[in-house]
């Protein structure tokens, strides 16, 4: 099978190291700065690069990994270029937004939503592993009237991979567990660091500093566009977030001390519970 991957940076590169170490297919990369693609055939990423002209009609699976406002115009841009029948995807982190956008489109190929749930603090190609999907989920948010051998093909595509678990749900479920699992910890560790008593954290500081501020290092533009992009659900535990944190303040300024222990013997069960 041909699996053409678009954009290789941090998650594209890994996706395509991932795929000339687990499986046998044919593997073809296309990146805007040509010099990292033919890096990539050099370092055996790829197995072939050039033109997207040449490349997206044999592709009989297609990964667009770009910035989330991009991934629409550039399907939509190119939509007379993908093979028929063949299966076009994304690894996004928001899907209702670009679900919506691509929904009713005239194509004669399928795009079905798609999110490889793994990441690091820093990016680019030269951050890329083969490892990097290892234990990690592969979600997929087809639409309803999408045939089931589509998503099948691309389940059983993410299995070959080597990926823990798949994943098939609807954008919008897929969009609220994402801002609980993931964007809401990024909002909590970027407003930890904003204390002023962050810069003199040296000398101070041991495991609970380094894992709640893990995730504050953060690609400020690509975040920006999955935070606006997700408003509503991760407005929605942010509200949360506050509310349990007033908990604990009004709490310790009444030295409820029986209150205080009801809430962290709470947090700690649920933590037990649910791992």
């Amino acid at each position: 099978m041909n699996i053409l991957i678009v954009g290789l940076g941090l998650i594209g590169a890994s996706l395509a190291k991932t795929l000339k170490k687990n499986t046998a297919h044919h593997v073809m990369g296309w990146n805007r700065t040509t010099s990292v693609s033919h890096r990539a055939v050099e370092d055996g990423v790829i197995d072939e690069t050039g033109d997207l002209s040449v490349l997206i009609p044999k592709a009989d699976i297609t990964f667009i990994n770009f910035y989330p406002d991009a991934i629409a115009p550039f399907i939509i841009e190119n939509k007379d270029l993908f093979k028929e029948n063949s299966i076009v995807t994304d690894s996004c982190g928001i899907k209702t937004k670009l679900c919506k956008e691509l929904d009713n489109q005239d194509f004669n190929f399928y795009f079905v939503g798609a999110h490889p749930m793994a990441g690091r603090e820093v990016s680019g190609y030269d951050n890329s592993l083969p490892t990097l999907f290892d234990n990690a989920s592969f979600i997929c948010t087809p639409y309803e009237y999408t045939p089931r051998y589509i998503t099948d093909a691309l389940v059983g595509l993410a299995q070959e991979m080597g990926f823990a678990r798949t994943v098939v749900t609807t954008p919008e479920h897929h969009d609220e567990m994402i801002a609980f699992t993931s964007q809401i910890a990024h909002v909590l560790a970027c407003s930890y660091v904003l204390s002023p008593l962050a810069p003199q954290h040296a000398g101070y500081s041991a495991g609970s500093y380094r894992d709640v501020s893990r995730v504050a290092r953060i690609n400020a533009d690509m975040w920006t566009e999955l935070f606006i992009a997700n408003g509503e659900p991760l407005v929605r535990e942010i509200d949360d977030l506050v509310s349990n944190l007033m908990k604990f303040k009004y709490a310790i300024v009444n030295k409820d001390g029986n209150q205080l222990h009801t809430l962290m013997e709470m947090g700690n069960k649920i933590k037990e519970e649910i791992g």
